[in-house]
């Protein structure tokens, strides 16, 4: 059994386990090197050993990178991480610039945006504030192809590019971009804690922008609504005192001692009694002491002055010590390589859509020539030929009108984007299958010249190869299509999807346990994990803080079940039906106020029955929620 909380024993019994596997995959010694380099780095503090099976991460998957994209993506972010926390920067810098390189040319856009984020951050803490910038817009970019909840990740990245102009004098660009984390979280966040979290951050960041363009009205004002929203238990205390300073520090310098004093001796006070004590860091102990000694000098206390910036000094020259190798990391060359292969992979982009343009020109301009030559000829033929090709004409011509009203309606609404392509798809055989038709009886006549002949069989030809490509258009549609599977350890795959969801849980205070047999299954890996991570997210969106949610699979006849078993709020009796469907109203917010999309179900249940099996689901006589997976194994150990 793997829990979502490792201990010495449980990585231990998880080594056994392996060991004992006769023929283990590339993909399951991987994942002993992951949840090992995770377990010393979170759990331990051991950089030194987290380095080590980080390295092995990337050893094993040597030659076999492409096959093995996520993973190896993956295990250059566990190196970059590591590499920053041993405050080797530069080494850590080129495994991110690695990764997003591997990502962006391997990978879809959501595997990229993690690297740009990280590359943005360290760019920021490096005080290289612009140059950060372009990296973090590209990961919202990207983000924006994740199918999962990214509306939390989104608010960061807008704060931090907010930030960056914030740290390099642009207060305009600075307070657009603050603004518009407000506008994102108003309308992608329901309403609730978690909402009013990241609210008060934003308000504090602009009190403090608004504080350096002098405009102390808007600056207190949204300082003190910062305060009001985080300055309790549960919420975000470390930014309320980020905060209470900038209040201070903006009293101060308009005069208001009286206020200053109030407010310093109410800080002095909440730590004292312990509350955010455990809260402070670097900066605010740094902001601390710099606005001690400010307030002193400024009410001309010299001797308490001189103690508070004698302090000052020697804490801030400790802190820039720690700071001094990061800021000082060489990146430029990296950096610009970076830059390079990203503008080489537009520009490959923008040429592969040309192409694309140029060639549906090419064929449409063969099909007006087809049409023209068909008209020459049946002009030159008898009046029926020319009756015969006006109807024929006008039926094309209410087909392309057709046609243009479902390219529209595709624009206006992609959820009926699958139905109205059959439609088109469907309905183009008529009048292709008319025109090839009309071709073949022209044919059996014997007063064409062998030119004619040729140009008319050229004609019938094309009506063929048009209703292929109809037939494809509709195959490709179909949701029956063929997947590519394999024979998948589904004890390891497991063990994966529940190492992955682990830090998701452990921020509910939550514990997942699994609890499985060792069986192999025919099927597509990742598209399995994918349904499997999915039923998981949902039970920790929907179970309470401090919950276990359990995975279980066993073998029934010659089939395994995979079940996700949580104490969640469980589904009402009006949902049932309504559960699976794409697009389904039946959403609702998480035991914290995540937010729900509605078709994560739905397409695990498409999933599902491409294997062949079924996913239902049976409400507990208490509370709590059990999804069942049922596969069919084809290959056994």
């Amino acid at each position: 059994m793997y829990a979502a909380n490792p201990t010495d024993r449980t990585v231990a019994h998880f080594d056994s386990v392996l060991a004992s596997l006769p023929n283990a995959s590339t993909f399951d010694i991987w994942t002993k090197y992951d949840v090992k380099a995770n377990y010393y780095f979170y759990f331990k503090g051991t950089y030194a050993m987290a380095k080590l099976y980080a390295d092995s991460m990337r050893y094993v998957l040597k030659g076999h990178e492409k096959e093995f994209g996520v993973e190896y993506a993956h295990a250059l972010m566990v190196n970059g991480t590591i590499l920053m926390a041993e405050n080797r920067f530069e080494e850590a810098l080129q495994s991110y610039y690695d990764g997003s390189l591997f990502a962006q040319n391997n990978l879809d856009p959501c595997n990229s945006a993690q690297f740009n984020n990280q590359l943005g951050a360290e760019l920021y803490h490096q005080r290289n504030y612009l140059r950060g910038v372009p990296y973090l817009k590209r990961a919202i970019d990207e983000e924006s192809h994740c199918s999962g909840d990214i509306a939390a990740s989104q608010v960061a990245t807008l704060n931090t590019i907010a930030l960056c102009f914030e740290k390099a004098n642009m207060p305009d660009s600075a307070i657009y971009y603050y603004k518009k984390g407000l506008i994102y979280i108003d309308q992608k966040f329901p309403k609730g804690a978690f909402a009013d979290i990241e609210r008060g951050i934003v308000y504090g960041n602009l009190g403090g922008t608004y504080s350096a363009i002098k405009n102390y009205n808007l600056a207190q004002q949204y300082l003190k609504a910062s305060i009001k929203i985080n300055n309790r238990a549960g919420y975000a205390q470390e930014d309320a005192k980020t905060a209470q300073l900038k209040l201070a520090n903006l009293y101060i310098s308009y005069g208001h001692f009286k206020a200053t004093d109030s407010l310093l001796h109410q800080i002095d006070a909440e730590w004292k009694a312990g509350k955010g004590k455990g809260f402070i860091d670097d900066t605010i102990q740094y902001r601390w002491k710099k606005l001690l000694w400010e307030y002193y000098d400024r009410i001309r206390d010299t001797q308490k002055a001189y103690g508070f910036a004698k302090n000052f000094y020697s804490f801030r020259d400790s802190l820039n010590e720690t700071r001094k190798a990061l800021e000082n990391a060489n990146i430029d060359e990296g950096l610009r390589e970076t830059e390079q292969h990203y503008n080489i992979d537009l520009l490959s982009k923008s040429n592969q859509l040309k192409t694309t343009y140029l060639s549906a020109t090419i064929v449409f301009s063969i099909l007006i020539l087809i049409i023209l030559a068909m008209a020459w000829y049946n002009l030159t033929g008898s009046r029926k030929n020319v009756r015969e090709l006006t109807g024929l004409n006008k039926v094309i011509s209410d087909y392309n009108l057709q046609m243009q009203n479902a390219l529209t309606a595709l624009e206006q609404s992609y959820e009926e984007n699958a139905n109205i392509i059959k439609i088109v798809a469907h309905d183009l055989r008529a009048p292709i299958g008319g025109i090839t038709i009309a071709v073949s009886k022209m044919l059996e006549k014997s007063n064409w010249s062998e030119s004619d002949r040729s140009t008319l069989r050229l004609i019938q030809t094309s009506g063929k190869d048009s209703l292929t490509l109809v037939s494809d258009l509709l195959k490709t549609h179909s949701s029956s299509k063929e997947i590519k599977k394999e024979p998948v350890a589904m004890y390891s795959l497991l063990v994966y999807c529940v190492s992955f969801m682990r830090l998701k849980a452990e921020e509910k205070g939550q514990r997942i346990e699994l609890d499985a047999g060792h069986f192999t299954v025919f099927v597509n890996r990742g598209k399995i994990w994918r349904v499997i991570c999915n039923l998981i997210a949902n039970a920790i969106k929907f179970s309470p803080p401090g919950t276990t949610i359990k995975v279980l699979m066993l073998k029934k006849e010659d089939k395994v079940v995979i079940t996700v078993d949580d104490c969640g709020i469980g589904i009402p009796d009006n949902m049932h039906e309504k559960i699976f469907d794409m697009f389904t109203e039946a959403k609702r917010q998480g035991t914290t106020g995540e937010q729900p999309f509605g078709i994560g179900l739905a397409i695990s249940k498409q999933i599902i029955e491409m294997h062949g099996g079924k996913i239902w689901f049976e409400g507990k006589p208490i509370n709590g929620t059990m999804f069942h997976v049922e596969l069919p194994i084809q290959y056994l150990n």
